[in-house]
């Protein structure tokens, strides 16, 4: 039975946010998967326009399931091409939510050889590293705040969907280097955040206010 590899795949997320220089969030992944290699990225107007097919048929013929974004694969001279469609019409968070994960698959160098589910998961799990770095959540919780839903959507941009979806992730296993390097990246950010939530309870204590932390019981 083959299992996701969910070390490696958060383990990608991380070197991704430090090859690009990303320093603050919300992450947005278009910019990067403008920068892959062998990546053809389009919306569904656009592929539609590109096949000669309307953009609705299009989207059936991708999947109920697939009408955020969907990657398809292909073997040309020995290399991985890919291209990615999206629904540009999607809220922002939801289609970077949506491009995060598709990311994913490249960054991964899915070729479609193992089960779609493991490659998804696979997928999903780098989405939520990428879009949540631990590295920034455990800096935030060494200031001791705790993250709640209303916090680490403010901290990182995420959905309480999104987060939930993350929860299921299991506990992954990150080099500590990569994990100090992802935190220094983020330390201007972190302190701001800081600053701003210290602020906000200043004026309103239910800013912060401890309605549940996610990350309790975490463990990196």
């Amino acid at each position: 039975m083959i299992l996701p590899d969910y070390n490696t795949a958060a383990t990608k997320a991380a070197i991704t946010l430090i090859k690009y220089g990303i320093t603050s969030a919300p992450i947005d992944p278009l910019p990067i998967l403008k920068k892959q290699p062998g990546v053809l990225l389009l919306s569904f107007a656009q592929m539609s326009e590109f096949v000669g097919m309307e953009r609705r048929n299009l989207m059936d013929i991708c999947g109920v399931d697939m009408q955020d974004a969907v990657t398809s694969v292909h073997v040309s001279e020995g290399k991985l091409r890919y291209i990615v469609a999206f629904n540009q019409k999607l809220p922002v968070y939801l289609l970077q939510r949506a491009l995060a994960r598709e990311l994913g698959h490249i960054v991964l160098g899915h070729d479609g050889s193992r089960p779609e589910k493991v490659r998804e998961e696979e997928a999903i799990c780098f989405a939520h590293h990428l879009l949540c770095p631990r590295a920034l959540v455990h800096s935030i919780q060494a200031m001791n705040i705790r993250m709640t839903l209303d916090v680490i959507g403010n901290l990182t941009g995420c959905s309480d969907t999104c987060i939930s979806c993350m929860r299921r992730i299991p506990s992954t296993d990150v080099p500590a280097e990569l994990n100090r390097t992802v935190r220094h990246q983020f330390m201007d950010y972190t302190i701001n955040f800081y600053e701003y939530q210290r602020s906000a309870a200043n004026k309103d204590m239910s800013a912060i206010a401890d309605l549940g932390s996610f990350m309790d019981g975490y463990k990196e």
